[in-house]
C-alpha cells in the first residue's frame, strides 16, 4: 500500500477485480506533475503480476509525431496480430497494419531514443 494513498489503492484493487471476474475496464490517472500517478501504476502493475500492462511516456521530443504514444502501446504487440480472434483479425487487414509496421517503426525510432524510451 502507498503511503497516504489507501483510498486510490482500494479502487485500483477493486478495477483489477472487475478485470479478473471478466469485466472491462479503463483507468485513467491525470494530475499535475509529481502527484505520484506513475506510483499508482506502478502499485497497479505490482499488485497484478498476472496481467499484460501496457505503458506510454509522454516525451516533448514526440510531441509532433502522430500516433506516437499509440505506437509506443502498440508496437510491442504488433509481432502477436495473427493470434488476434477472425473479427479483430479481419480488422487488422482492413487497416493493413502489417505493411504500416516498418514505416511507424521508423518514423518515431528517433524520438524514441531522444525521448529516453525503449
Amino acid at each position: 500500500m502507498l503511503w497516504g494513498r489507501r483510498q486510490q489503492c482500494t479502487a485500483l484493487d477493486g478495477l483489477l477485480a472487475e478485470v479478473r471476474a471478466g469485466r472491462s475496464r479503463v483507468l485513467v490517472i491525470r494530475g499535475e506533475t509529481g502527484i505520484g500517478k506513475t506510483a499508482l501504476l506502478d502499485y497497479a502493475a505490482e499488485t497484478a503480476p498476472d496481467f499484460r500492462a501496457a505503458r506510454a511516456e509522454g516525451v516533448e521530443s514526440e510531441m509532433e509525431l502522430p500516433f506516437a504514444a499509440l505506437h509506443q502501446l502498440c508496437g510491442p504487440m504488433l509481432s502477436r496480430l495473427g493470434r488476434l480472434p477472425g473479427p479483430q483479425r479481419g480488422a487488422e487487414r482492413k487497416l493493413d497494419l502489417s505493411r504500416a509496421r516498418g514505416s511507424t517503426r521508423r518514423s518515431v525510432s528517433g524520438a524514441g531514443f531522444w525521448g529516453g524510451a525503449s
